[in-house]
């Protein structure tokens, strides 16, 4: 775990609005969005415009990430991840919904906690072969 730097960059996918109330209820759609698969390499998944913290709605964007010169595929969407710093945690090993949410769950501890200030504006995972890494934005 350690903060960083990110420029910033767009991502095209497939976009839902949802919550963590929806999601662990099984009402949600992230699950869904996975199983119709996903083009392109990296992964990326993109949470965004956040009604006000983790226990409202957001966007989320599963896709990858978009070329300069590319234009928005028909039928899908894109989202800007806002250039700042950002809390990095990496996951290396086999990757399940069960590690996905160990992972937000250790941050909600950590912003419960008080060692962290998230800033609400995108929150990122770039998912690999082997593992994925969680990028959480936090406030300048």
């Amino acid at each position: 775990m350690r903060t960083v730097r990110v420029e910033g960059f767009t991502a095209v996918g497939q976009e839902a609005r949802t919550s963590n109330a929806k999601e662990m209820s099984g009402e949600g759609v992230i699950g869904s969005m996975w199983g119709r698969g996903v083009q392109g390499s990296p992964v990326v998944a993109i949470y965004s415009s956040y009604a006000s913290n983790k226990d409202g709605e957001y966007n989320y964007l599963l896709g990858r990430k978009m070329g300069e010169d590319e234009t928005v595929p028909r039928g899908m969407t894109h989202r800007v991840v806002a250039p700042g710093s950002y809390l990095l945690l990496d996951f290396a090993g086999s990757v399940s919904p069960e590690a996905v949410m160990g992972l937000w769950r250790h941050v909600w501890e950590l912003e419960h906690e008080g060692k962290i200030e998230r800033a609400y504006r995108t929150d990122f995972e770039v998912y690999g072969q082997t593992g994925f890494e969680l990028y959480v934005g936090l406030k300048d």
